[in-house]
């Protein structure tokens, strides 16, 4: 049924039109009068109208008033002006605000009725069209993350079904453009991943963009503590530059609203598809070493780096190199220009650790970054941070955070 609202400052007007029409009859329902503009905008608002039927000449605020306010609003209502032969340059102006049409008084009660029923389907219409509208896009948005997120995360196989999907979203890289994936990721533990704060992030960052000229091809939540930002390009060799400006205008945004920054890696620009993946896991891994601070080990060893001598330096370095592989105090040793116990001393002194507590920390670390990204397997982890024995990954993963690897993929991943 149809909502239907009236605005006039004439008591005897208003009581005609709710109490001379058999409203039901035309599938419309009175939900208001006002006797005023003022007055007629509140219920406006409140109760959202499919019609609104106005006088022009009202005290407070007028119908042309309250049609421009009504319009600023971005309402989808159908306005039908009721105006004087006298008035009637107001009724045109009132067609120019934004009225759907008009009639002269005194009013004909049955074209009155024939107008609004009119008038009302024709915004019914719309309103259904608006939605299916909304529908298709959210489907397209639904269909678009689940492409990217299987895409990123190597579930792809098929070219032939990759490319009907890139046809479908209109993805397609024309010649000399290229696509750059930026990882934006969120310190673990923070109020920082709420669905608050993710509308404010797709909302900032469309701001932000208006100043590049990147296109946006998706930006969505890939996990609770990590958004994919997708852009296209028509510069790859700016390219670069341009995001590290954009990422850094969003972590300011973030530390200045939310009392945190949150942190960006930029993949290197592709002009191919099958380069993509890549480039998104260079984004990944560079957001997440980029968090707050961020190296988490050799977190102490790095603040104090200037306290220590340049052996030391030079080790965590190697370290931080080659964590992945089976390095042992005599590599590290051999690599840095002294002897494993020379170097196993000066770990004692200048950090008050031994040189096998640093390396599995910091594989710990790694981990647990990689943990905290879906495209990882745990299985996968413990190799990948130089643990050849999974069952003894997992024993000095739970050792030093308390819970199993497993446990702490499901929580923070």
């Amino acid at each position: 049924m149809l909502k239907a609202l009236i605005v006039d400052d004439e008591y005897l007007v208003r009581m005609g039109i709710t109490q001379t029409i058999d409203w039901a009859e035309y599938n419309v329902e009175i939900i208001g009068e006002a006797s005023n503009g003022e007055e007629g905008l509140e219920l406006a608002l409140q109760h959202r109208p499919d019609v609104i039927i106005t006088d022009i000449r009202m005290p407070y605020m007028n119908g042309l008033e309250l049609i421009e306010k009504i319009r600023e609003q971005d309402m989808l209502v159908g306005i039908v002006v009721l105006s004087g032969y006298d008035e009637f340059q107001y009724a045109q102006a009132a067609l120019r605000y934004g009225a759907s049409t008009y009639l002269l008084k005194p009013i004909n009660i049955e074209e009155l009725a024939d107008t609004v029923r009119s008038v009302g389907d024709e915004i019914l219409g719309k309103k259904q069209l608006s939605k299916r509208y909304s529908q298709l896009n959210e489907e397209i948005a639904a269909i678009s993350k689940q492409f990217w997120q299987d895409l990123l995360h190597g579930q792809l196989h098929s070219e032939e079904f990759i490319t009907s999907k890139i046809k479908l979203l209109e993805l397609q890289l024309e010649p000399g453009k290229a696509m750059l994936p930026l990882s934006i990721a969120f310190p673990a533990d923070n109020g920082l991943q709420g669905t608050d704060v993710g509308k404010a992030l797709v909302d900032e960052a469309a701001v932000i963009l208006e100043a590049y000229s990147f296109e946006q091809l998706c930006l969505f939540r890939d996990s609770h503590l990590e958004w994919v930002m997708i852009l296209r390009t028509d510069e790859p060799e700016l390219a670069g530059d341009s995001a590290r400006r954009l990422g850094k205008q969003l972590s300011e945004w973030s530390q200045q609203h939310f009392g945190q920054a949150l942190s960006v890696g930029i993949g290197k620009p592709t002009q191919e598809w099958n380069g993509i993946v890549d480039s998104y896991k260079q984004a990944s891994l560079a957001a997440q070493r980029a968090l707050s601070g961020i190296e988490r080990v050799l977190y102490a060893e790095e603040e104090a780096g200037a306290r220590c001598r340049r052996e030391i330096r030079d080790a965590l370095a190697f370290i931080r190199e080659h964590y992945a592989g089976n390095i042992t105090v005599e590599m590290v040793a051999a690599a840095v220009f002294v002897s494993p116990t020379h170097l196993m001393h000066l770990f004692r002194k200048d950090l008050n650790k031994t040189f096998y507590e640093c390396l599995t920390e910091y594989r710990i670390e790694e981990a647990k970054r990689m943990l905290r990204n879906p495209m990882y397997r745990v299985y996968e982890v413990g190799n990948q941070v130089g643990f050849t024995d999974s069952k003894y990954f997992s024993q000095i993963f739970k050792k030093m955070t308390g819970i199993p690897p497993s446990e702490y993929a499901k929580t923070y991943g």
